[in-house]
């Protein structure tokens, strides 16, 4: 996929606050050019500005102010790891760096930063050099999704929030950001800016669990390496997930889908050090792994990834993990039960 792009998975969550509101959301997404399909599909992702267009159709059918509607429907995998990440930290302080260190995971089309001072944390949305533009609706929902997070962090109803600053101008009625925020909205401000009280942010967490947050951390920083280091490798993965349900695609065809003669993805994935065949067996084992946490069925999964029959899949499955589908489900959940109780 060429140019910035999101997690498929915070579009599901825009989704999710259109259906509450009764609108069609897999209309609006066919209409901004979305494959619906690729809602669920972990770690799948959107172009930018397809998403810019969703937005815009989005609050065309409802509201100004459904931004601050999403985080409802925002869930610990929205973000991918980042989220249990989030979860687990020690303080809200080091939630927000976290959220700066990883949200490209969530979107690489804005950057955050975190600016501290005497009194107060800064976390600022620094919008593309470039085009496309993100809709001014993304930096609510994602601001106005940190919001949230501090609020549940924290245990308190303000989260620390100081005050919110946004560079777009005012809505005609700014009244519901005001009431959602409970705290001073400033638009037409230099920057996308959330404000907390920065000894409120550095006190402990009840839900802080160091083990965890360094899993998860290694999780994102891992998913990011891949992301930036191997473009042509992610491209592929992107038109392996979205062909993968219609059969196992060819070499020509996956070139003919990256603009790219077979010959030349192959060098070039050569020099990522990895090959279609690797990246093929690679995402068909991560996806299956998710698919069977989910509770999918083995004839669901099979068709998802693309094999003739579910006997091909149960013996790659056996050949990527050492054990059958049933037998590994049953382990992981049993590994889970042990956690749990420790």
């Amino acid at each position: 996929m060429a140019g910035p792009s999101t997690l498929s998975s915070w579009a599901a969550a825009v989704a999710a606050a259109l259906r509450a509101r009764g609108v069609d959301a897999r209309a609006l997404l066919l209409q901004a050019g979305l494959d619906p399909g690729l809602i669920a599909v972990p770690g799948a992702r959107y172009p930018a500005h397809r998403m810019t267009r969703f937005w815009a159709l989005a609050i065309e059918a409802t509201e100004p102010a459904l931004a601050l509607e999403v985080p409802d429907h925002v869930q610990p995998g929205t973000m991918h790891a980042l989220g249990s990440s989030l979860a687990a930290s020690r303080s809200l302080a080091e939630a927000l760096l976290r959220i700066a260190r990883y949200s490209r995971l969530v979107s690489d089309a804005a950057d955050v930063v975190i600016e501290t001072e005497a009194d107060r944390i800064g976390v600022v949305y620094r919008p593309p050099p470039r085009d496309p533009p993100l809709a001014p609706a993304a930096f609510e929902a994602f601001m106005a999704s940190a919001v949230r997070l501090a609020r549940q962090l924290s245990g308190t109803a303000s989260g620390g929030l100081l005050g919110c600053e946004f560079r777009h101008a005012a809505p005609p009625d700014p009244r519901p950001y005001r009431a959602w925020f409970a705290a001073p909205v400033r638009f037409g401000a230099p920057r996308n800016r959330l404000l907390f009280d920065r000894r409120l942010a550095h006190m402990p967490l009840p839900g802080a669990d160091e083990h965890e947050a360094r899993h998860h951390d290694a999780v994102a920083a891992g998913y990011l390496a891949r992301f930036d280091a191997q473009p042509v490798a992610r491209r592929v993965r992107e038109v392996l997930i979205r062909h993968l349900p219609s059969g196992e695609p060819t070499r020509a065809a996956l070139a003919q889908a990256l603009h790219l003669t077979p010959r030349t993805l192959l060098r070039r994935l050569a020099a990522e050090h990895t090959n279609w065949k690797t990246l093929l067996n690679e995402l068909r084992c991560e996806l299956a792994q998710s698919y069977l946490r989910q509770g999918r069925s083995a004839a669901e999964i099979t068709y998802l990834l693309g094999f003739a029959d579910p006997a091909n899949f149960t013996r790659a499955f056996r050949r990527w993990t050492g054990m059958p589908p049933r037998r590994w489900i049953s382990s992981e959940r049993g590994s889970r039960g042990r956690a749990g109780s420790s």
